[in-house]
């Protein structure tokens, strides 16, 4: 049984991380929490059955044995606290950004290299049950040879954009930095080397005057494929669409209904266009239907969860992780190309 400790309370803390550990409860326990606010700290710990709290870090790694420490906190924090983890003889799990730079990276993986422990990064959204069969048909060759792909995301305005407090707001480039470690990241799953980033955003609500930009437009180009990424926080609704398309086919994705389906219509005769959209319709009642089946079942695992067994596992049989730090530092080096042009276009 692993110890673990996670450290920070907010929302990817309780909503994500704490629930993921708890569906893996065979293999790891939560034994402590490190919260600078000691009320807050006892509340959750209460909620979540955590024997001891902490307000300092130091004093919780001198005092628990701890086989993994769990990084919660803002993106600043990460290398700091991981840096401390790890050489207090931790491993290390790190929510996404994995750091505020590449240099930030590069000394988190020099200090797991010299604790000989391991590193793991939280893109999440890569365990999304549709998008790893997207994968797996990727790679199958279902759709033949990849040449490209698109990601939509859709936030709506008052989870981050009518909060004048949100700290994304504060992120170079505005709250493109909260989310777009994800579409990078889904990016880089598919085209693992980003040669070029071009991105452009459109400010659209003058009545959220500490948002910067609410629509952006991001293209990471590969040595033989592009990413083409819309980014928007100016509507009422959620989405998180990914297409992907090769010379044989067209894979649709949708990670919140986890539906999938191969798109293939190579005419626009009547009898073609009529069968493959019969087919579609039926590939997504199959997908939403499965789905709904697990969660009805309690079998459905979501992707933190997923994510962390996979960790767990990893320390067990001495395999990689499931996300590297080397994964980590590549979204990481990405995300500040994007970041640098979004500053010097509003300088």
């Amino acid at each position: 049984m692993y110890r673990v400790a996670l450290v920070g309370s907010g929302f990817i803390a309780t909503q994500k991380h704490l629930p993921a550990w708890k569906r893996n409860a065979r293999l790891a326990g939560v034994v402590a929490l490190c919260e600078v606010d000691a009320k807050r700290g006892k509340e959750i710990a209460g909620q979540f059955g955590i024997p001891r709290t902490y307000t300092d870090l130091s004093a919780m790694l001198a005092a628990e044995k701890l086989d993994v420490v769990d990084i919660c906190t803002p993106p600043r924090t990460h290398a700091g606290i991981a840096i401390q983890a790890l050489s207090a003889g931790a491993h290390v799990l790190i929510e996404k950004p994995m750091a505020v730079d590449a240099e930030e990276c590069d000394s988190i993986i020099a200090a797991a290299s010299q604790a000989r422990r391991k590193i793991c990064v939280a893109h999440s959204d890569l365990f999304y049950s549709s998008f790893l069969r997207a994968r797996q048909w990727v790679s199958a060759g279902k759709i033949g040879t990849f040449r490209g792909m698109r990601i939509f995301l859709s936030t709506p305005v008052d989870y981050i954009t009518s909060k004048p407090d949100h700290w994304a707001h504060r992120l170079p480039g505005g709250v493109v930095g909260e989310t777009g470690p994800h579409v990078i990241y889904m990016t880089l799953a598919f085209i693992p080397e980003i040669r070029e980033v071009r991105v452009e955003a459109k400010k659209l609500l003058p009545e959220y005057p500490w948002s910067p930009y609410e629509d952006y437009r991001l293209d990471l180009i590969g040595d033989s494929a592009i990413s083409s990424v819309t980014l928007t926080y100016a509507t009422k609704h959620w989405a998180a669409e990914v297409d992907l398309w090769g010379t044989e086919g067209l894979i649709k994705a949708d990670l919140e209904s986890q539906s999938l389906l191969l798109h293939r219509r190579s005419r626009l005769a009547h009898a073609v266009v009529a069968s493959s959209t019969l087919r579609a319709a039926s590939q997504i009642v199959k997908s939403v239907a499965g789905t709904g089946a697990k969660v009805l079942a309690g079998r459905y695992e979501n992707t933190h969860a997923l994510l962390v067994r996979q960790f767990l596992e990893s320390l067990r049989n001495g395999s990689e992780p499931p996300v590297t730090a080397r994964e980590g530092r590549e979204a990481v080096r990405v995300m500040n190309q994007i970041s640098q042009q979004l500053q010097k276009g509003s300088d």
